[in-house]
C-alpha cells in the first residue's frame, strides 16, 4: 500500500493506493498521516555524551566569534596569534605553534598572510638564522583593538549563556578536558 499527499484548494488530501493499484481518497490531515509514515532521525544517544555536546557547543561558539570578526576580516586563529604576540612580542613562531597547538606548516601560511596584510613582522633572532622573533605592527595593533573589543562582546554574550555557572569554574573544567 502506498500514500500520496496532495491539496484540493485548501484542503488536504491523502490518497491511499493498495497493491492493485485501487485508490481511495480520504479527505484527512495530511501532515498526520504523513508524520506517522516518517522516521523521525535519532542521534542514537550522542546527545548525551559530553564530547558531542561540547562539540556542538564549539561551533555555536565559533559561529559566533567568526561574525563577530568578520568587520575585521581575522579568523579565530589569527586572532589568537595576534594577541599571543601582542603579550609577548620577540617570541618565536616555534614558541607560538607550541602554545596554540598550531602545527608548524599552517602556523608558516597564518603568519605569511598576517604578515602580507602589515599585522606583524618577523625579524631574525641574533645567532639563529632558522627562526624569527615576531611582533605586532602599529597597523596591527590598532585591528586588533577593534576585534578585542568584538571579542569582548562575544564573550558576554557566552558567559551569559553560562547562567548561574561561573566562568572560573567552567575556565577550570574545560582545563582539564584539554588537557585529556
Amino acid at each position: 500500500m502506498s500514500l500520496l499527499f496532495a491539496t484540493i484548494g485548501a484542503n488536504p488530501l491523502a490518497v491511499l493506493r493498495n497493491e492493485q493499484g485501487e485508490e481511495d481518497a480520504l479527505m484527512a490531515d495530511a501532515a498526520e498521516l504523513k508524520a506517522t509514515t516518517e522516521t523521525t532521525p535519532s542521534l542514537g544517544g550522542l546527545e548525551t555524551t559530553v564530547g558531542f555536546v561540547l562539540r556542538l557547543a564549539q561551533v555555536a561558539v565559533f559561529k559566533d566569534l567568526l561574525a563577530a570578526l568578520k568587520p575585521f576580516d581575522l579568523r579565530v586563529t589569527d586572532l589568537s596569534v595576534l594577541l599571543v604576540i601582542e603579550a609577548t612580542p620577540g617570541l618565536q613562531q616555534r614558541a607560538i605553534g607550541d602554545m596554540l597547538r598550531i602545527q608548524r606548516p599552517n602556523l608558516v601560511i597564518i603568519l605569511d598572510q598576517l604578515q602580507a596584510r602589515g599585522l606583524v613582522r618577523r625579524d631574525p633572532v641574533p645567532g639563529d638564522r632558522r627562526s624569527y622573533a615576531l611582533s605586532i605592527t602599529p597597523e596591527g595593533s590598532a585591528l586588533l583593538q577593534g576585534a578585542k573589543a568584538a571579542h569582548a562582546a562575544h564573550d558576554k554574550k557566552v558567559l551569559a549563556a553560562l547562567g548561574d555557572l561561573k566562568k572560573e569554574q567552567m575556565l577550570a573544567v574545560l582545563e582539564r578536558i584539554a588537557e585529556i
